[in-house]
C-alpha cells in the first residue's frame, strides 16, 4: 500500500508513501480515492490531515503509464479516475488539511488543491508542467485551481508551465498559510487539533455551507436552513452555557 492511515483523538493522519517522488500512478490514485471514501463514513474521524513522506509532496503522474494510455486510448478513463480521486477528497464531510512541501508538480499540484486548508512549507516549488508533455491537467485540478485563484493565474501557469514559490501560491490564494519547512508537520498537527476541539456537527455544517455557497441561487435557503439547525443542537447550548460558566465546552458532537 502507498497510502497509510492512523487515527488518534478524532484526527485521521493520511500518509502518501510512494518513494522517492510520491508519483501518482493509477494504483496510487485509486488508493487515495478509496482511503477518503472510507474515512468519510468513519464516525471516529472529525478531521483529516494529508501528508507525504520524503522531501517532496508529489511530483505528478507516472509517465511510464502514458504509452499504454495513448496506445490503448485510455485517456478518458484516466480523466475519470483522476476526477474521482479529487472528488473523494472534496466530498469528505470532515475538514481536510493538506501539508504541502518540496516539489508539488502536475498531478501533485492538482492533489494539493483539493484540500479545505492548504498549509505550504516555504520550500515549495509549485506548478503545472503538463504543457511541456503536450497535455493539460486532467485530474480535476484545473477546475479547482480556477476556483481558488482565477482565470488569469490559471492561464499563466497552465500555458507557460512555469513553477512558483510558496509565497506566490499564497498570494494567488492556493496556499492558506506558509510556514518554515521544519515546522510544517507541527503546524498541521496543531491546526487539526484546533478543528477537532470544536463541535463536529458545526465544523461539518460550515464546510457544507461553504461548498453550497458556490451555487448562489440556492444558497440563501440552504444556508438559512443549516444556520437554524445548528441553533437546535446540544453543542450550541453547551457552548453558550460554558461561555457564561467560564469553562471549556464539553461537546457531544450532536
Amino acid at each position: 500500500m502507498s497510502v497509510n492511515v492512523s487515527i488518534n483523538q478524532g484526527v485521521a493522519n493520511v500518509l502518501l508513501h510512494n518513494p522517492p517522488l510520491n508519483i501518482l500512478s493509477n494504483t496510487v490514485k485509486r488508493e487515495i480515492k478509496e482511503t477518503f471514501q472510507s474515512l468519510a463514513g468513519d464516525k471516529r474521524v472529525r478531521v483529516i490531515v494529508f501528508e507525504a513522506s520524503g522531501k517532496h509532496f508529489c511530483c505528478g503522474a507516472d509517465l511510464k503509464e502514458f504509452p499504454a494510455r495513448i496506445e490503448q486510448r485510455k485517456a478518458k478513463g484516466a480523466w475519470i479516475e483522476g476526477h474521482d480521486m479529487l472528488q473523494a477528497i472534496m466530498d469528505a464531510p470532515q475538514p481536510t488539511i493538506g501539508c504541502i512541501k518540496g516539489n508539488v508538480l502536475g498531478g501533485g499540484a492538482e492533489l494539493a488543491s483539493a484540500f479545505d486548508i492548504r498549509l505550504f512549507a516555504d520550500n515549495v516549488l509549485f506548478g503545472y508542467p503538463e504543457v511541456s508533455r503536450a497535455v493539460f491537467p486532467g485530474n480535476g485540478g484545473l477546475e479547482r485551481f480556477i476556483k481558488l485563484a482565477g482565470e488569469a493565474h490559471a492561464a499563466f501557469l497552465f500555458l507557460t508551465g512555469e513553477k512558483i514559490s510558496a509565497h506566490d501560491a499564497l498570494r494567488m490564494g492556493v496556499a492558506n498559510k506558509v510556514v518554515k519547512t521544519e515546522l510544517l508537520e507541527l503546524e498541521g498537527k496543531q491546526t487539526a487539533q484546533l478543528l477537532a476541539s470544536y463541535s463536529n456537527v458545526t465544523i461539518q455544517t460550515i464546510k457544507r455551507v461553504i461548498q453550497n455557497s458556490q451555487n448562489k441561487t440556492d444558497f440563501y435557503q440552504k444556508g438559512m436552513t443549516d444556520f437554524a439547525a445548528l441553533h437546535e443542537t446540544e453543542d450550541v447550548k453547551e457552548s453558550i452555557t460554558a461561555f457564561f460558566e467560564k469553562r471549556t465546552p464539553a461537546y457531544q458532537h450532536k
